[in-house]
């Protein structure tokens, strides 16, 4: 027999029929067993493959059989790396692509594994959009710039990415929000010494625009919060000077 590799595994190629002498569970894998074939080991593969194929002891394995075996193997191995990501947080299918790519994955591989999450609504870019959306919400006061430019970095497409901002920024007033946002810094500013008023102006414009706020809401969030801050910090203390 002759020794390939393929996706990082090194697998013995049958050169004709053989016939399987033993099936046995891996150590420590109780999900996957080693087959043996005319006495050597021929390949090791998930239980799932193994009654996909019908396979048993005694019974022959062909080096077409083989392959597809292997095929088979490579996209559960596939899938069960997507899921293991989605596990930990949701994926925009981009995201999938990339990380099954870093991990050798070939393109037959990772297309089939992809189509398989859409078709059980893994993977849904339009769904991961909102979620994401609403998360950094929760976190952190964000604008539309800013969450529009993750999800485009996420490789979610534009029209979704609009839409489900769209959607999502609805029930959300974008003003009081900065506004919100606006509070919270000056609130941790204040904490600090004495802050001069017009620096006060320029970090907080400036950090309102980082978090992704329209110039339309950054300057009457700055207006409201620094005549509300008191004398010292506003924009009626920069007047009486």
């Amino acid at each position: 027999m002759r020794r390939q590799a393929h996706g990082g595994f090194a697998f013995l190629i049958p050169p004709e029929r053989m016939k399987i002498t033993r099936i046995e569970q891996q150590k420590n894998r109780p999900g996957r067993r080693n087959i043996y074939a005319d006495g050597e080991f021929l390949i090791g593969v998930a239980a799932e493959t193994l009654l996909r194929f019908g396979l048993r002891t005694g019974d022959e394995i062909t080096p077409a059989t083989f392959r597809l075996m292997e095929r088979t193997e490579e996209l559960l191995g596939a899938k069960s790396a997507a899921l293991r990501l989605l596990s930990v947080r949701p994926r925009s299918e981009r995201e999938i692509r990339d990380r099954l790519r870093e991990k050798a994955f070939g393109e037959e591989e990772i297309v089939g594994t992809i189509n398989d999450l859409k078709s059980t609504g893994l993977v849904d870019d339009e769904a991961f959009a909102r979620t994401y959306i609403r998360n950094a919400l929760a976190l952190k006061p964000s604008g539309r710039v800013l969450l529009r430019r993750n999800l485009l970095l996420l490789g979610v497409r534009r029209e979704v990415a609009d839409e489900a901002l769209d959607e999502v920024l609805a029930g959300v007033g974008q003003e009081e929000n900065a506004v919100r946002a606006a509070e919270a810094f000056v609130k941790r500013a204040s904490g600090r010494k004495r802050q001069d008023p017009r620096k006060l102006r320029q970090r907080l414009t400036a950090y309102l625009l980082r978090r992704g706020y329209t110039w339309d809401e950054v300057g009457p969030a700055v207006k409201r919060v620094l005549a509300e801050s008191g004398p010292e910090d506003g924009e009626a203390s920069e007047s009486r000077r």
